[in-house]
């Protein structure tokens, strides 16, 4: 299996992500992350500007979302991102919404593996419906 590269887009505007978005397509990645500081700078205008600029690409949209599991997936599948991140330290229904809608709007769902004890969450997330449970390396560690 050969593995993906995905870049977040850790930023906060949407003219400095497209460039280094595309630096990184020429680069050889695979996916683009909209990262949580540019989602919480400009909105899912972020996300939709991604798609239009790489129709192909698989984007991620990184809300870390922690409650309002469906809406929050519905409006970022709507806003054009093809995986959605629910944290493992959500409540269980909250996850259950985020894979619903998912599966209702065509996305797939990363479970972020943020927990003290990572093999018993991975589980968790994986018995939830998670599509890809991903470990979780925080921006301040």
């Amino acid at each position: 299996m050969k593995p993906i590269v995905q870049i977040s887009l850790d930023l906060t505007n949407i003219e400095e992500a497209l460039e280094t978005a595309a630096l990184a397509m020429r680069a050889g990645v695979d996916w683009l992350e909209a990262g949580t500081p540019l989602i919480l700078a400009e909105g899912l205008n972020c996300v939709r500007e991604l798609r239009k600029n790489f129709p192909e690409t698989p984007i991620v949209a990184d809300l870390k979302t922690m409650d309002g599991g469906y809406l929050e997936a519905e409006m970022m599948a709507k806003a054009g991102a093809s995986h959605v991140v629910v944290m493992s330290r959500a409540h269980e229904e909250t996850i259950r919404c985020v894979v619903q809608a998912g599966r209702d709007h065509g996305v797939e769902v990363m479970g972020d593996n943020l927990a003290d004890d990572m093999i018993s969450a991975a589980r968790r997330l994986e018995d939830l419906g998670c599509d890809y449970v991903i470990h979780h390396v925080g921006y301040d560690e």
